[in-house]
C-alpha cells in the first residue's frame, strides 16, 4: 500500500506518523524536539523520526510515497526555509528542513507551517471537509491559524499569511512578543487567560480559587473551565469575555474572505466540554457578522485533536 510520512515539530515534542491516502492514521510516535541543544541536534531528530518510519514502512509492507513536514514559523515560498519570527524554536530558523529530509530519506520532501498543515488536515479529513474555503484556528499556548481558500492553503506573497493571531483587536493594547500591541493572543490564547485566572483566583472565594488550591497554586485550563462549568461567576464571565474577543478577531477574517466555515482546535477548545466558550464564539461572530452568510456561518471543533499537525503534513501537495 502507498502511504505518506507526516512530521509535525513542535517546540517541546516532534510528532510523527504513516497515513493513507484517506488519512487513516497507521502508525505514529513522538520524539523530544531538544531545539535547545543547537540545530545539528534538532535535524539529527527530525531525521530520525523519518527513519523511524521508513524503517516501520519496511517491515509493514508498505511503500511511501513522500514525507510532509509542519514546522512553527513562516515558511519562505521559495526557498522552502524557515524564516523569523519563531520565537519557540529559534534554532531551525534559516533552515532547509524539507531538503534535509529528502536526502536523508530520497523522498519527495515538502514543508509548510504547522496550522497551515492542521488547517489542510480538516479540509482533507476531518471537520472540514468538503468545504473550500475555510478559517482553521488552533487556541493553545498561542493562536495558530491557517486559511483555505479556494481548496488551497494560502500563505501570501512571503509565506507569513493567515496570522490571525496577530491580528490587534486594540492597538493600544499589552505588548505582544512579535511587537505589535493588542494582538488577538494576548487576550485568547491558554496563556493570556491562564495569566488573568490565576491572577483573580487568588482573590477570589469561589470554585475558581478551589481549582487553583487543588492544582498547587495554579489554575489549569481545565481547571478554569470546570470552575466555569460548576457555576463559578468569574471563571465564567472570564470565558465569555474571552470568547467575545475571540469573536472580533474572527470576525475580521470573515468579513474580509467571505469564508464558509470556521473550525476551532487545541488544547482551550478540547477543554470546552460543555460548549461555554464555543457557544459564545459563535453567537458573537452570528449577532456581529457584516454579511447574511456570516450570520448563519457554522463555527465548530476541529475533529482530529493533536494528530492534526502531522496528519496535514503527511496529506501536503508535493510540488
Amino acid at each position: 500500500m502507498i502511504v505518506r510520512l507526516g512530521i509535525d515539530i513542535g517546540a517541546t515534542f516532534v510528532k510523527y506518523g504513516v497515513i493513507d491516502e484517506e488519512g487513516h492514521i497507521l502508525f505514529a510516535d513522538r520524539a523530544p524536539t531538544r531545539g535547545s541543544e543547537g540545530p545539528k541536534v534538532t535535524l539529527d531528530g527530525i531525521v530520525g523520526c523519518a527513519s523511524r518510519m521508513f524503517e516501520w514502512c519496511a517491515n509493514a509492507g508498505h511503500r511511501p510515497a513522500s514525507v510532509g513536514i509542519g514546522s512553527p514559523g513562516t515558511i519562505h515560498p521559495q526557498t522552502r526555509r524557515v524564516q523569523p519570527p519563531t520565537p519557540n524554536l529559534r534554532t531551525i530558523i534559516g533552515v532547509d528542513i524539507a531538503g534535509v529530509v529528502q536526502s536523508a530519506t530520497g523522498l519527495p520532501s515538502v514543508i509548510d507551517n504547522d496550522a497551515n498543515c492542521a488547517a489542510w488536515a480538516e479540509h482533507q479529513f476531518g471537520a472540514g471537509r468538503g468545504i473550500d474555503n475555510l478559517v482553521c484556528l488552533t487556541v493553545g499556548s498561542g493562536i495558530g491559524s491557517g486559511f483555505i481558500i479556494e481548496g488551497r492553503i494560502f500563505s501570501g506573497s512571503s509565506g507569513s499569511g493567515a496570522e490571525l493571531g496577530h491580528v490587534s483587536i486594540d492597538w493600544q493594547g499589552p505588548l505582544c512578543p512579535c511587537g505589535n500591541q493588542g494582538c488577538l493572543e494576548n487576550y485568547t490564547s491558554a496563556t493570556a487567560l491562564l495569566a488573568r485566572a490565576n491572577m483573580v483566583a487568588v482573590k477570589s472565594t469561589g470554585e475558581l480559587k478551589r481549582q487553583r488550591d487543588q492544582a498547587g497554586g495554579s489554575v489549569s485550563i481545565a481547571g478554569l473551565f470546570a470552575a466555569a462549568h460548576a457555576g463559578d461567576p468569574v471563571a465564567r464571565g472570564m470565558l465569555e469575555e474571552a470568547a467575545t474577543q475571540f469573536a472580533i478577531g474572527i470576525l475580521s477574517a470573515i468579513n474580509l474572505l467571505d469564508t464558509e466555515a470556521i473550525i476551532i482546535g487545541g488544547g482551550v477548545a478540547d477543554a470546552d466540554t460543555q460548549g461555554i466558550w464555543l457557544n459564545s464564539i459563535r453567537d458573537n461572530i452570528h449577532r456581529h457578522a457584516f454579511s447574511d452568510a456570516g450570520k448563519s456561518i457554522p463555527v465548530g471543533k476541529a475533529a482530529l485533536g493533536n494528530d492534526a499537525g502531522f496528519i496535514g503534513a503527511a496529506a501536503l501537495p508535493i510540488p
